[in-house]
């Protein structure tokens, strides 16, 4: 987790970053962000779940806090042979393909 924000007002982000690089430094790559002062459940964190899964599957360790905030909301590490990328939604139907009204002519 990198730390951003300002005096009082703090805000992380949350990186994969090899362990000899410092806190603050050189992220290989930004997996989502952490607001611990919003208000909004919804705001406070956002994931980048596949790409964490990927990074859980090929030996990552999480922080104790990130690890924390990821039982939270449920991203775990595959088990070993189950593919990292999560389901895609099935499109519905009204999405597909929007039907086509025949015109007099």
């Amino acid at each position: 987790m990198k730390s951003m924000g300002r005096r009082h007002r703090p805000f992380f982000r949350i990186c994969a970053m090899d362990t000899r690089t410092p806190r603050d430094g050189r992220a290989i790559e930004e997996l989502g962000h952490y607001d611990p002062m919003s208000r909004n459940p919804e705001t406070q964190t956002v994931l980048n779940a596949d790409r964490i899964r990927y990074w859980l599957s090929v030996g990552a360790q999480p922080s104790d806090k990130v690890a924390a905030i990821l039982r939270k909301h449920k991203v775990t590490k595959p088990a070993p042979g189950e593919p990292w990328e999560l389901p895609k939604p099935a499109p519905t139907p009204a999405a597909e393909a929007p039907a086509a009204t025949p015109t007099a002519s």
